[in-house]
């Protein structure tokens, strides 16, 4: 996946800012049942996830605030994006969202850690 060319100029806050509002708009479109749009939104953040990870230190640790976000979808996708560099915080984000009950991103984060706890997913 190729990112695109505003997102290799902007600074790290920039796409640091349109994470969060892929991660907000995500969760409208969840509610909605608008599985196109949620899937269109997916992409954006993985090319986001992407560029992050691309630029010099790997900054996608400047996601980390966002583990801590009001929003159980932001900090759902924020603790997949940063896993692998923070495997204890995205943890606990995980857990949060899976112990708020709100679903289906509870259900989500539930699967999730007993994938990670069995071994079958890897973060990469």
């Amino acid at each position: 996946m190729t990112t695109k060319p505003a997102d290799q100029v902007a600074s790290v806050q920039e796409l640091v800012e349109r994470f969060l509002s892929t991660g907000l708009a995500q969760y409208e479109a969840a509610y909605v049942v608008d599985t196109r749009k949620y899937n269109r939104l997916y992409a954006r953040m993985q090319e986001i996830r992407t560029e992050l990870k691309r630029r010099e230190g790997d900054q996608r640790r400047a996601l980390l605030p966002l583990l801590n976000h009001p929003n159980v979808q932001v900090r759902m996708m924020t603790a997949h994006t940063v896993l692998a560099i923070s495997p204890d915080l995205a943890r606990k984000a995980f857990e949060s969202v899976r112990d708020s009950g709100i679903f289906p991103q509870a259900a989500d984060a539930a699967g999730t850690l007993r994938a990670l706890d069995s071994g079958f997913y890897v973060p990469g």
